[in-house]
């Protein structure tokens, strides 16, 4: 079983037994090995990824979710701007309350990461607004309208932040920064044409910076990263369930390679390059 140097992009190796078989040197992009048995194989100097056309598709995926993404913000822009323009002074505090509650939830995204900032600050605003909304309409000072719009505007901007940031992050699994930005700025500038406001591309931008962290922190894997990983790794090399007991990476380009539920034991990954895998522990 001698494949050293061979061209085997998108070729299916699924369940098979391919035990101590030489890779060395060889194109993998796009191959898959899922629940084969590699134990002892050699893929030394090997080339795991992504194949051309995939990485077109995913660019293509990419763009089109920022540009929703911007479309999105449009609509929580000129949600709150109804309120912020309204003659009626509870609608306009509403909107500036939101605008503030937007600062917040954007800083803490920043700060602490999307997952953070969803499931602890969004929840609390929103709680905030709408006892808010119930005082008003009981005790007759308003219609609590406003806490409607503007809970909708905050969930809107959430909305946003997960399809702008899962974009950007895909994105940027593939190691290109000019496509990262075509991608980054793409949703911004798109949701800015629309009506959305400079606000559109400061969103596009805390987007960029929250996907470009997620990505990088591989500790802490947020969910951020596991999406973009897992949809950039289903098309690119696969060992998902494979055996590798005592494989040989050595000097390997690893590039959007997913390694999920497979056996890594006694590995040798000396001088390799792993670079966006999907990795056992991130399963």
């Amino acid at each position: 079983m001698n494949y050293s140097g061979k061209n085997l992009q998108g070729v299916h190796f699924t369940g098979q037994n391919l035990q101590n078989a030489d890779f060395t040197g060889a194109d993998l992009r796009g191959t898959d090995f899922s629940f084969a048995n590699l134990a002892g194989a050699h893929f030394s100097k090997s080339k795991p990824g992504l194949r051309t056309s995939s990485q077109v598709g995913i660019f293509i995926f990419s763009l089109a979710t920022s540009l929703l993404s911007g479309y999105i913000a449009t609509l929580a822009g000129t949600t709150v701007q109804k309120l912020l323009t309204s003659t009626d002074w509870r609608l306009e505090f509403s909107g500036t309350l939101t605008v503030l509650f937007f600062l917040i939830f954007t800083a803490v995204a920043l700060w602490k990461g999307l997952d953070q900032a969803i499931s602890k600050v969004l929840v609390t605003l929103i709680a905030i607004t709408a006892i808010l909304g119930l005082f008003m309409y009981f005790t007759g000072i308003g219609t609590g309208m406003g806490a409607v719009y503007g809970a909708l505007a905050l969930l809107l901007m959430a909305l946003m932040f997960v399809v702008g940031t899962i974009a950007r992050a895909t994105i940027g699994t593939l190691g290109s920064n000019v496509l990262f930005l075509i991608v980054a700025l793409g949703g911004g500038m798109f949701g800015k044409s629309l009506g959305g406001g400079i606000g559109t591309v400061i969103m596009a931008i805390s987007c960029a910076i929250i996907s470009k962290r997620a990505l990088k922190n591989e500790s802490e894997p947020s969910l951020i990263r596991k999406i973009a990983l897992s949809i950039s790794t289903r098309f690119g090399t696969s060992f998902e369930n494979a055996d590798l007991t005592g494989a040989d990476f050595s000097d390997a380009e690893i590039k959007n390679t997913s390694f999920k539920n497979a056996n890594i034991t006694d590995v040798n990954w000396s001088n390799s390059k792993k670079l966006f895998t999907l990795e056992k522990y991130e399963s």
